[in-house]
């Protein structure tokens, strides 16, 4: 994830550092990177209509099936201080079976700078039954259609 930029994720949030969320240290709290990350992977989730069900159990997608996640990683590369206005991104680097792979990334809105990184996986659930499921077809085609891509298994 070498140069990158906000123009090379398909999802992009926007928002602003809060006070609330620096350290004794001077800086961002680490634990931040990780709901920021978050942050940009519901609205990408959502857009490929892999939202699951709702926390009172109504399925929004079909039969159930919904995401959770299995791993998420983060790499800080800079530290990011009061005040500033950042932009968190997602795209997708790997579709497998039942996953996918979901690459982050927080950048400076105004300078581009990149502050952190990190991947989360993904696995498609069935929340009735608790198990594991091919990722649905018509999410793989929404991926790709966003992406601009394909991906192999």
């Amino acid at each position: 994830m070498a140069d990158l930029s906000p123009k090379d994720f398909p999802v992009s949030v926007p928002f602003t550092l809060h006070w609330s969320e620096m350290d004794a240290f001077g800086h961002a709290n680490n634990a931040r990177t990780f709901t920021w990350f978050e942050s940009a992977r519901i609205p990408y989730l959502s857009r490929v209509g892999l939202t699951g069900p709702s926390g009172s159990g109504d399925a929004r997608a079909p039969g159930g099936i919904g995401p959770i996640l299995k791993a998420t990683q983060a790499e800080y590369l800079r530290p990011v201080v009061f005040p500033a206005r950042l932009v968190t991104c997602a795209r997708t680097s790997r579709i497998g079976n039942s996953s996918m792979t979901l690459e982050h990334a927080v950048f400076g809105e105004e300078d581009g700078v990149l502050y952190s990184k990190g991947t989360a996986v993904i696995v498609a659930l069935n929340y009735v039954t608790h198990e594991t499921v091919p990722m649905p077809a018509h999410v793989r085609a929404a991926i790709e259609a966003l992406e601009g891509r394909t991906f192999g298994t």
